[in-house]
């Protein structure tokens, strides 16, 4: 039992010496993962993606940088919220909320795809915990 005991040992001193290896190696290349992250920002900043609630009612376009550019409500909606009950007007509410998260969701999603992308043309590899953090 002691001899796996130490094999067990061994092995976790293994890779923790790896981690330390693919960190050095990563800390190596961030002032190169800096450059790229802010060329890819830069270059997503007039991108637009576009999200929608209640069927397309609710439509917001943001920019992949994450920035909202529009939102646009169907007739339907701006009569809910004026003329509606406070129920209707909740729900408009959260229509438009719903729209603006989706359309944020899909930006910070092209931008991490696009990360990734110029990442591994640089020859980095972004292991998806920084990835997140990164956009």
């Amino acid at each position: 039992m002691r001899f796996y005991a130490e094999i067990r040992e061994e092995h976790a001193l293994f890779d923790k010496l790896k981690a330390a290896g693919q960190l050095a190696g990563m800390l190596k290349d961030l002032p190169k993962m800096q450059g790229l992250v802010e060329e890819v920002r830069a270059r997503l900043a007039t991108t637009k993606v576009e999200g929608s609630a209640g069927g397309g009612a609710v439509k917001a376009v943001a920019f992949c940088d994450i920035r909202i550019d529009t939102v646009t409500l169907d007739p339907s909606v701006f009569r809910g919220i004026a003329n509606g009950s406070a129920s209707d007007q909740s729900y408009a509410n959260r229509l438009i909320a719903e729209a603006v998260n989706d359309a944020l969701t899909k930006a910070r999603a092209k931008l991490a795809e696009e990360l990734s992308k110029a990442a591994r043309e640089s020859g980095i590899d972004l292991p998806p915990a920084i990835l997140e953090r990164l956009t």
